[in-house]
């Protein structure tokens, strides 16, 4: 290093500016003031020259500093015949994008015109297309109310270990169901806190319960179950159901902001942000006038641009993080998800066996007439519910069907005389025998199999005699009841026929499965 180099003595002057803010370190909500404060002073060169520094630029050495240290404050030396200068048409496009959508930065400018190839890639230079933009008034900085109080950082140590949500209020659409009028769309969104990766959001036009879980729950399917969920307080995310979802898939229950500062999840507030000047605002630009369209080039922008960009915190992209705690992840059953995120109602079934849900009836079971039942539905699929009692699982219920003809009545089980205690019974020793002998030992016992609709019309038919077999009937008694274990169903119908004759109504047959497998 030359001992009167000027660039080095330029580069030694402006960190002579910015070391009293360096060393200050001022927190959130002092750092404008600690500039204004430094933009206020002379500063002398070494020619003796006296000159002040705009608050602008002192950010602007800072962040320079910070990000390449000393060498980053020392101009950069042009070779002979090298221009800084974008062409004028280039210009005229940045120009033109950003009154498009004023809210685009100037680094989104240059990544556009470099992804569109409306520009070569390095021709946009930070520097001369914010002074170009400046000269026709259209680089001026939002101003932004200062934070009264410092907030703490904080991040988590593994992916999955915290996951933010909030909901954010998107652009306006035309309202399908109003001709003329429009609505406007809400974003839900969760983010995991050590990526910032976006697990899953949607757009909707009613932020309410459905809404949420239903992101939560896609953002379950794939990105497996997280240790703690972190909300705000809104009422939406203190429903009893999403603390009941939480319990039910073992997840820590839900950790909320205080009162009055949603901002403390920062992570997911920094991510609105991005998301207001980045997608938000592109879509007044697009040709989007749909929710399905609004939401489909929002997965597209998730997926192509926001999970794969470099994270400025991270020095990576938010999916090459959570890749690295890959291992870690704990994926959860289909069907587990499924029962969390059911409903759940109280319902008493009336004398004739029938309850209602939302207006809608449904006919259960003869032996749950008058009983307190619990309804577990789908919201968005009431075709169909599910029917617990005292816990259990009984049966799935449809939607009730008046017919012409009344259903055929169920047989109920022959009623037999107890033997006498005196005579001997050989045919009660004989029965008993044969059931000891079908009994399986524990030692040798293989892990339970569940039927599929085929294998219990299979066993069904290979028992009972073939003119009462009814395959309809039987199909039917399987989607409402069923799966059955295997093993279980071939001993309960085993067990039967010891006493029973096989050419029996099948009514008979499947009231036996019924109250010895599902009763159990």
């Amino acid at each position: 290093m030359h001992e009167h180099d000027p660039i080095d003595e330029k580069a030694l002057w402006r960190y002579q500016v910015i070391s009293a803010y360096l060393a200050a370190n001022p927190p959130r909500g002092e750092r404008q003031k600690m500039l204004d404060y430094l933009a206020a002073k002379n500063w002398m060169l070494a020619s003796g020259e006296v000159l002040s520094v705009k608050a602008e630029t002192i950010r602007y050495w800072i962040r320079r500093y910070r990000n390449g240290g000393f060498e980053a404050l020392k101009d950069k030396t042009r070779s002979r015949g090298q221009s800084r200068a974008i062409p004028a048409e280039l210009i005229d496009t940045a120009c033109r994008l950003k009154r498009e959508v004023p809210e685009r930065t100037i680094d989104r400018l240059i990544a556009i015109m470099e992804n569109m190839q409306m520009a070569p890639p390095g021709m946009l230079r930070r520097s001369t297309l914010h002074r170009a933009l400046k000269a026709r008034d259209l680089s001026a900085r939002k101003l932004k109310i200062a934070e009264h109080k410092d907030l703490d950082r904080f991040q988590a140590d593994y992916a999955n270990d915290l996951w933010q949500s909030d909901l954010l209020s998107g652009p306006w659409l035309p309202d399908p169901q109003r001709p003329g009028k429009m609505r406007r769309a809400h974003l839900y969104a969760f983010l995991d806190d050590a990526s910032r990766l976006l697990l899953y959001g949607r757009f909707f036009f009613k932020g309410d319960l459905p809404a949420l879980e239903l992101v939560f729950k896609r953002a379950l399917q794939r990105y497996g179950r997280p240790v703690r969920v972190y909300y705000d307080n809104a009422k939406v995310y203190r429903a009893n159901h999403m603390r009941l979802i939480c319990a039910e898939l073992g997840i820590h229950r839900p950790v909320y902001t205080r009162p009055y500062r949603p901002m403390g999840h920062g992570k997911i507030e920094a991510f609105n942000r991005y998301c207001t000047t980045n997608f938000i605002a592109e879509v007044k630009a697009s040709a989007i006038r749909r929710l399905d369209q609004l939401n489909e080039a929002f997965f597209a922008w998730i997926d192509e641009e926001y999970n794969l960009r470099t994270h400025s915190a991270l020095g990576i992209s938010p999916k090459q993080r959570w890749l690295k705690d890959a291992a870690r992840i704990e994926y959860l059953q289909e069907e587990k998800i499924r029962i969390a995120f059911l409903w759940r109602e109280m319902r008493t079934a009336d004398k004739t066996a029938v309850i209602t849900l939302f207006n809608r009836k449904y006919k259960v079971s003869p032996q749950l007439a008058k009983k307190r039942l619990q309804i577990r539905y789908d919201p968005e699929r009431l075709d169909q519910i599910e029917i617990y009692f005292d816990g259990a699982f009984k049966q799935r219920a449809k939607l009730l069907k008046v017919a012409a003809h009344r259903a055929p009545k169920q047989l109920p089980q022959p009623a037999f005389e107890p033997p006498l205690q005196n005579r001997t019974d050989y045919l009660t020793w004989l029965t008993e025998k044969r059931k000891n002998n079908l009994k399986i030992d524990s030692k040798t016992h293989q892990p339970s199999t569940k039927t599929t609709p085929q294998l219990f019309l299979n066993i069904l038919k290979a028992r009972i005699a073939a003119p009462v077999f009814d395959p309809q009937l039987a199909a039917e008694f399987y989607q409402t009841y069923g799966p059955f274990d295997t093993q279980r169903l071939k001993t309960c119908l085993d067990t039967l026929l010891c006493s029973q004759p096989k050419n029996l109504h099948l009514s008979f047959y499947l009231n036996h499965i019924k109250e010895r497998l599902i009763g159990e």
